[in-house]
């Protein structure tokens, strides 16, 4: 199962291809995907979700963001997509910099990767967001 998913990341990463290059962020690796599902979120932004043969269910694997949609040309360097990754202020397109902020907000901060862009999350599982407020009883 690797394989497919070795096959669609090298797909999205050739300009050859005549798609979009995209920037992936890899959330969690995963070590025995069994199997993957490729989400197409808005602003064709491509979310992948894989189940892995000893885990009970489904996780994020990584998202795949249009290097189009950061404001940025398809040739730009690690650096300066990571700069508008790290900062969505800087992203025009404001469906992609949602996204972007809810990605920082849930895995706290996007960190580079050693092939050209490839990203990872600071962590793998979601950070729980604190609740505020008064919790009334129920009876």
């Amino acid at each position: 199962m690797n394989d497919k998913l070795k096959e669609f990341l090298k797909k999205i990463h050739d300009p050859k291809n005549k798609l979009p290059v995209y920037a992936t962020i890899i959330v969690r690796p995963g070590k025995n995907i069994l199997d993957f599902k490729i989400k197409k979120e808005e602003v064709n932004i491509l979310k992948v979700i894989a189940h892995e043969e000893k885990s009970t269910g489904w996780f994020t694997h990584s998202f795949h963001i249009p290097i189009k949609n950061l404001s940025l040309s398809a040739d730009s360097k690690n650096k300066e997509i990571l700069s508008h990754l790290s900062n969505p202020n800087k992203i025009s397109n404001k469906a992609t910099k949602a996204y972007v902020e809810d990605i920082l907000r849930k895995y706290i901060d996007i960190l580079p990767e050693k092939k050209k862009h490839y990203f990872k999350t600071q962590r793998y599982k979601k950070k729980k967001e604190m609740q505020t407020g008064v919790k009334l009883k129920g009876f």
